[in-house]
């Protein structure tokens, strides 16, 4: 009995690291696409926007326990959250509509 008890604790503790949620981590403008293993408490993946008036976007993502603000705008900054693994990997909405803006273009102009 004491020798299964024993093999049950390394089970356990493999079961648990396996369930911890992975996110990409960065701050400022540095290379955003850094997988970290979140700790066991950490619910979500959250990704933060903020453009100063005048100055270069910066993104962080991290880590979260909570996210009381799900897509919360504001003047100068947004944020978003989401909660599988890898999941706050994409790059800024700005690109993806400029590529569909000229793909639109192209589209109109190749009549």
């Amino acid at each position: 009995m004491r020798t299964h008890l024993l093999w049950l604790l390394p089970l356990i503790l493999l079961g648990s690291s396996a369930q911890a949620l992975k996110c990409h981590e960065c701050s400022g403008i540095e290379d955003c696409y850094k997988p970290k293993t979140c700790s066991s408490q950490s619910l979500y993946c959250l990704t933060n926007w903020y453009t100063p008036p005048g100055q270069q976007t910066t993104v962080t993502k991290t880590c979260a326990y909570t996210c009381p603000d799900i897509n919360h705008v504001t003047a100068n900054s947004k944020s978003s959250c989401c909660n599988t693994d890898l999941c706050n990997s994409a790059r800024n909405l700005h690109i993806s509509w400029g590529l569909l803006a000229l793909g639109l273009c192209y589209i109109y102009l190749s009549q």
